[in-house]
């Protein structure tokens, strides 16, 4: 059986860089180990690289690009064309891949970012990470 892919929203990303022992952490080494297999797409690629590398996070260079080396091929999927009314737009290529990677899941720190009513009419599920560790404990 196929590991589920779910998209992984930048905050979660840059949360596990930071904070590698957190929960955030601990759902990138589960993709790591095959648990599960982080969906993305060139663009979702463009704002984790952009967003790891802003000064505050202190990140290295070479840590970014070992970070972002570890994405599976098998999880890039272009992502479907939306238009889509949302609080933050920079987040509609998390929800285009959600869609077009077939298991329509998202995992996010920022769940207001994803209001409930356009995920469930797009049929996408919006896990936290917490959540998401959990479903994969099952």
């Amino acid at each position: 059986m196929r590991p589920p892919l779910w998209v992984i929203d930048t905050n979660v990303f840059v949360s596990a860089a930071i904070t590698p022992g957190g929960v955030c952490g601990l759902l990138l080494q589960c993709a790591v180990s095959g648990l599960f297999i982080p969906a993305w797409d060139n663009k979702i690629l463009r704002e984790y690289r952009e967003v790891l590398g802003r000064p505050k996070f202190r990140l290295s260079k070479a840590s970014i690009r070992s970070l972002l080396a570890a994405l599976p091929r098998s999880g890039f999927h272009p992502g479907v064309s939306l238009s889509l009314d949302l609080p933050d737009p920079d987040d509609l290529p998390f929800i285009a891949v959600a869609i077009a990677g077939g298991d329509k899941t998202l995992v996010t720190g920022n769940p207001a970012h994803y209001p409930p009513a356009i995920m469930r009419q797009l049929g996408i599920t919006v896990f936290s990470p917490r959540k998401a560790l959990e479903s994969l404990a099952r």
